[in-house]
C-alpha cells in the first residue's frame, strides 16, 4: 500500500493549524529586497515584511521581488520524506505561468530515488491551491492511491476559483504579472481592480471606483461560477488587513450560502510582492 506525502510552497498561505494537522512540507519561496534574499514566511514572516515593504516605499526605493525555490531546496525535502519511508509524494505549486516553482519541483523529482515524485501544477495559488491538496489529503486518508489523490486535485480545479480585489495597484504595474492590468494603473482616476486566476494566469476582469463595488462584483463573479453547485470549502483572502477581511468574510459567506467557518488568510509576502497590501476577496471550492 502506498504511504504518500504531500508538498506545497508557501505561496499556497496554509495556516499553520492545517500545515501541522496533516504534515505537510511546504518548501518556501524567495521574497528580495536589494540584494538581500529571505525565505517567504521562514525569514520573513508577514508582519515584517509589510513593515519592511512600508519602509521601502516610503523611502522610494524599488519594490521587492522574488524567486522560486532552488531544485536543491526541493531535492532536500523530496529526500528527507523519502527517508521516512514515505512511496510517493504529491507536489503541488503556484502555477507554472506565472512562476518557475513547478519547474524547480519537477528537476529535484530526477534527483531523488526510492520515491515516486508526482509534480502538479494548480493552475493558480493561495487556498484556492490549498482547496485542492486538502482534497487529495482527504483522498489518500481513505485509503486512496497516488493516482486517486490527482484525479481529486483535478475535480478541484474545475470546482473551485478564486476572485478578489486590489486597493494599491502600483504593485500589479511594477509586477506586470497580471494580463490586464494596464486598464487599471493608467487610468485617470483611482480604481480597484477586480483579479481572478484564469488558466493559470492573473487577470484583471474589471474595476469599480469603490472597493465596496468592487467586492460586491467579487461575489457576483464567485456566485456566477458556482452556479447550481454548493459551497464546500471557502477561504476569505487578504493582504495585512485581517480585521476586515474577518468582518466582510462573515458577509461573503452569507452571500454564498456558506454555513461553516471560513479560513482567512494572509496572501503573505511572496504574493503581496504582486498584488499589494489591502487585497481582499474569496476562494471557494464547490460540490
Amino acid at each position: 500500500m502506498s504511504r504518500i506525502a504531500f508538498v506545497t510552497d508557501t505561496t499556497c498561505n496554509l495556516p499553520d493549524e492545517l500545515r501541522r494537522r496533516h504534515d505537510i512540507t511546504v518548501v518556501p519561496v524567495y521574497v528580495i529586497f536589494g540584494e538581500s534574499s529571505y525565505k517567504d514566511y521562514v525569514e520573513m514572516p508577514p508582519a515584517e515584511f509589510y513593515r519592511r515593504l512600508a519602509e521601502q516605499k516610503a523611502a522610494g526605493r524599488g519594490m521587492p521581488t522574488t524567486s522560486q525555490p532552488t531544485p536543491e531546496d526541493f531535492r532536500a525535502a523530496y529526500a528527507n520524506l523519502a527517508g521516512q519511508g514515505f512511496s510517493d509524494i504529491v507536489s503541488i505549486h503556484v502555477t507554472a505561468k506565472s512562476s518557475g516553482t513547478c519547474q524547480s519541483a519537477q528537476l529535484a523529482s530526477t534527483m531523488v530515488s526510492g520515491v515516486n515524485v508526482h509534480v502538479v501544477d494548480s493552475a493558480t495559488t493561495s487556498m484556492h491551491m490549498g482547496f485542492m491538496l486538502l482534497e487529495a489529503i482527504q483522498a489518500a486518508a481513505a485509503g486512496g492511491s497516488p493516482t486517486d489523490a490527482l484525479a481529486a486535485i483535478e475535480r478541484v480545479k474545475s470546482h473551485s476559483c478564486i476572485h478578489f480585489t486590489v486597493t494599491d495597484i502600483e504593485h500589479l504595474a511594477a509586477s506586470g504579472r497580471t494580463e490586464g492590468h494596464e486598464k487599471a494603473t493608467e487610468a485617470a482616476v483611482s480604481v480597484k481592480p477586480i483579479v481572478s486566476v484564469v488558466d493559470g494566469v492573473p487577470k484583471a476582469l474589471g474595476a469599480e471606483r469603490t472597493q465596496r463595488a468592487a467586492l460586491q462584483k467579487v461575489l457576483e463573479l464567485t456566485t456566477q461560477r458556482v452556479g447550481q453547485g454548493r459551497v464546500k470549502r471557502m477561504a476569505v483572502v487578504n493582504g495585512n488587513i485581517a480585521d476586515k477581511a474577518s468582518a466582510w468574510g462573515a458577509e461573503a459567506a452569507a452571500a454564498l450560502s456558506f454555513d461553516g467557518q471560513p479560513f482567512i488568510v494572509d496572501f503573505g509576502p511572496a504574493l503581496a510582492v504582486h498584488f499589494g497590501p489591502g487585497l481582499l476577496g474569496v476562494a471557494v471550492q464547490w460540490e
